[in-house]
């Protein structure tokens, strides 16, 4: 691990060279005003210099791929392989750290901006799993639960924990809920589902969950009753629900949904690889050699599967009309705002 570590750290500082190379922004999109109609594509430039760094700024808008979360104040948090990013409601980067090998990591959540709630454990049964509170201020770890079976993604509202825990001798998962408080114990609030892989759930104000596995979505009143069940194959499962209700999944689709958008500034390379994402063609040489999730955002009224922003390697709301989305490869992954149409009334049309 510690070598694979090493590696990504390597790719990543080549990478960032190049970020840097490349912040001359392009001049098409940046100072024109979007159409109406038009789905906004933003890259989040931001500072990359370490928390309590002195030095000049470090301002790049194509680090790598990170898994994404709100931190319940407009802003959110992303990681990856021991990479801490902390960007608040007004897209400024309050906190930027790594953390050693052996520092507790797994999937997180927030339950305030500054203070995750972390599963550990690697989803498999060999590997028992903790629960912890991890206060990035004071930069202390918590445990509040410990379990035999291995534990998977993570949900939180301000009084309750959501995990995942796998069976420890078969390919099923239950989901768990855990008050926040000392000396609480889990208690079971779903049937058991089917699946070994990776699941990615969500939770919204009314505890109804949303679980996204390889093979399916699934919705979950707070009772635990199923409430909807699709088969939807996805190669990195992500679900997201913001406060209003409206969730995005990703999935493989047989049809995308023809939509205008407009790429708002960024650097050269940040929207190179936005446009090379924005057709997700599986004859690409980029994409070929998998099979391409694509996003789709669900209401109460519609929902559409956006032909943009494809494979995502996360994705969250930060607020209830905009998601930010992490998109592209070690080379280069812009973290992407997404603001949909003002018109809520705009028709849309299936193209594939």
């Amino acid at each position: 691990m510690g070598y694979v570590r090493s590696m990504i750290s390597r790719l990543r500082l080549v990478a960032a060279a190049g970020t840097v190379m490349a912040l001359m922004y392009a001049a098409t999109g940046c100072a024109a005003e979007p159409p109406a109609d038009a789905w906004v594509l933003a890259p989040i430039s931001y500072d990359n210099r370490m928390d309590r760094d002195t030095g000049p700024s470090d301002f790049i808008d194509a680090s790598y791929p990170m898994s994404l979360v709100s931190d319940t104040a407009g802003g959110f948090w992303g990681v990856s392989a021991g990479s801490w990013l902390h960007i608040d409601e007004d897209g400024t980067a309050v906190s930027r750290f790594n953390v050693d090998p052996g520092v507790p990591d797994g999937a997180i959540d927030a339950v305030t901006p500054t203070v995750l709630a972390i599963a550990t454990g690697e989803g498999t049964p060999s590997y028992p799993g903790t629960i912890l509170l991890f206060d990035t201020e004071a930069m202390s770890w918590e445990e509040l639960y410990r379990d035999e079976r291995a534990l998977g993604d993570i949900a939180t509202t301000s009084e309750d924990v959501y995990f995942v825990a796998y069976a420890l001798e078969e390919p099923t998962f239950t989901i768990e809920k855990l008050t926040l408080a000392p000396d609480a114990n889990p208690v079971t609030v779903s049937p058991t589902l089917d699946g070994h892989g990776p699941v990615d759930i969500d939770v919204d104000n009314s505890g109804m969950l949303y679980i996204a596995t390889p093979a399916e979505h699934i919705i979950l009143g707070p009772d635990g009753t199923i409430r909807s069940s699709e088969p939807v194959h996805s190669t990195h499962p992500r679900v997201a629900v913001n406060d209003r209700g409206d969730v995005a999944w990703s999935g493989q689709a047989s049809t995308t949904t023809a939509l205008p958008t407009f790429v708002s500034g960024g650097s050269a390379q940040a929207r190179q690889i936005i446009d090379a994402h924005s057709e997700c063609d599986p004859n690409n040489p980029q994409f070929s050699t998998q099979s391409i999730d694509h996003l789709t955002v669900s209401s109460s009224e519609e929902s559409v599967t956006l032909p943009f922003l494809c494979a995502p390697a996360g994705l969250t709301w930060i607020n209830d009309r905009e998601l930010v989305v992490s998109v592209g490869d070690e080379g280069g992954a812009p973290l992407v705002r997404v603001t949909p149409p003002a018109d809520s009334s705009l028709v849309v049309q299936s193209t594939r």
